[in-house]
């Protein structure tokens, strides 16, 4: 595994994953970057990947992992959107890295990354969830695939726990 850029403020990494050829793949750039004064628009996927994963979807009143149940946060926007954008991995932020933590974290990974299969966008999905705790990381790898049975993303986040 290869560390890329960028690294984002929320604290977490893409990590380049080798492509089935046994390449690295550093063409995880979400497609909100500027390109000759315009957003390009070459990696949609990825992007729609970014914002369900790390935007902070509105966090149940009862959410085992709420520090502030005033705070439950959550995208303005759902109010019109189809599905809910987000995931709820941004409550996970101040616990512990425990084996429940990282069992809750696959359960929020799943479901947001099940927003892109209803949407069409994918035809299934899987997402795995692994830690390493004495190194205080999570590593999250959504794999999403094609209608043709093939793998159409296989990305790698990682997030320090400190």
């Amino acid at each position: 595994m290869i560390r890329c850029s960028p690294t984002y403020g929320d604290g977490w990494d893409f990590v380049a994953m080798p492509d089935p050829t046994g390449a690295a793949d550093f063409s995880n750039v979400p497609d909100w970057q500027v390109s000759n004064g315009d957003l390009a628009a070459g990696n949609q996927l990825h992007s729609a990947v970014i914002i369900q994963l790390l935007t902070e979807a509105r966090a149940p009143a009862d959410s085992p992992f709420l520090d502030n149940p005033e705070d439950r946060r959550g995208w303005w926007g759902d109010v019109y959107s189809p599905f809910p954008v987000g995931s709820l991995l941004w409550t996970l932020y101040r616990q512990p890295l425990t084996d429940q933590v990282i069992e809750a974290a696959g359960g929020y990974a799943r479901d947001a990354m099940q927003h892109l299969v209803d949407q069409g966008a994918a035809a299934r999905q899987e997402c795995t969830v692994t830690a390493d705790k004495r190194q205080g990381a999570m590593f999250i790898q959504p794999m999403l695939y094609g209608r043709d049975g093939r793998i159409i993303y296989n990305r790698q986040f990682r997030r320090y726990w400190t």
